[in-house]
């Protein structure tokens, strides 16, 4: 089988030295690359990749979302993480079942290129780095409260929309995004607060602090 593969970033020069590195690898057929998520998005309306490569600070859109769009349109999609963010709240979000490998900048080439070949064989891929900063983040000694489970700022507004009693649509036209991505964030939301339902997670809110009476 042949690969095509996509690379995302905002770097038109790493995406040059990138796609010369990538072409090189037996079993790859193309490599296409994009500036921005809303660039990818446009493209896989009319075209099937089989490995995405992106960074996860675009111009456009937040990293995790465009994960998560790449993988609704094609599930068996094979997602590489590219970036240069090891901050420890970010390790622990990259654990995720919509990311089949990462790799940190700071890896060097050869952890890509050595990515780009466990996920071509179905096989998921942690540079070096990350392993290292994963187990470090697991230590009996670590806190119990990590950041990456504090709610984001969209999340949040999310979270007040429906302490309002918004319904899906209603937050998705209050905040201009799609009602896919709304569920999205109601779904990170409920797993940070282990809320069972949404007026369990409202008081749970409430009770942290995350929201005020009057809302």
């Amino acid at each position: 089988m042949k690969f095509d593969i996509v690379l995302i970033d905002d770097h038109s020069l790493v995406l040059e030295g990138l796609k010369t590195l990538l072409r090189d690898i037996a079993g790859v057929n193309s490599v296409c690359t994009v500036t921005n998520g809303t660039e990818l998005l446009s493209l896989i309306k009319s075209r099937i990749f089989h490995i995405y490569i992106t960074d996860l600070e675009l111009p456009d859109i937040d990293g995790f979302e465009l994960m998560h769009s790449i993988k609704e349109n094609n599930p068996q999609a094979k997602v590489i993480v590219c970036t240069m963010h090891e901050e420890i709240w970010i390790v622990n979000k990259l654990r995720h079942p919509d990311i089949n490998a990462v790799v940190f900048k700071s890896s060097g080439t050869e952890a890509l290129r050595e990515a780009v070949c466990a996920v071509m064989v179905d096989e998921n891929y942690y540079c070096q780095r990350y392993q290292q900063l994963y187990k470090e983040k697991n230590r009996p000694d670590d806190e119990t409260e990590l950041p990456d489970m504090l709610p984001t700022s969209r999340e949040l507004d999310v979270l007040k929309a429906i302490a309002q009693g918004m319904s899906t649509h209603e937050i998705s036209r209050h905040l201009f995004i799609s009602e896919n991505t709304v569920e999205w964030h109601r779904k990170n939301l409920m797993l940070k607060f282990a809320a069972r339902n949404a007026t369990d997670l409202v008081i749970k809110a409430l009770t942290k602090g995350y929201l005020t009476i009057p809302l």
